[in-house]
């Protein structure tokens, strides 16, 4: 694995979700970051140091993988 991946695989590990997932924030560890627990969203991407996120009700937002930690909405099925 190259430095790129590796980067890439710490990000993946650290916010708790795969790209494309729903998502609930379970941990915020940056006051500045614009979320709260239980907001809801898409892991849009992953990228050197930045996470792109789409949050229901509050748009998209990019956030440092390693300050929030999400946990993935299973969805159910009929």
């Amino acid at each position: 694995m190259d430095t790129n991946g590796a980067r890439h695989l710490l990000a993946r590990l650290a916010i708790g979700v795969p790209v494309g997932a729903r998502f609930e924030v379970v941990s915020v560890g940056d006051s500045c970051v614009p979320l709260k627990l239980g907001d809801t969203g898409t892991l849009l991407s992953l990228g050197d140091g930045n996470a792109r996120l789409s949050v229901d009700y509050h748009g998209e937002i990019d956030v440092d993988p390693l300050s929030v930690r999400l946990r993935t909405i299973l969805r159910r099925t009929a």
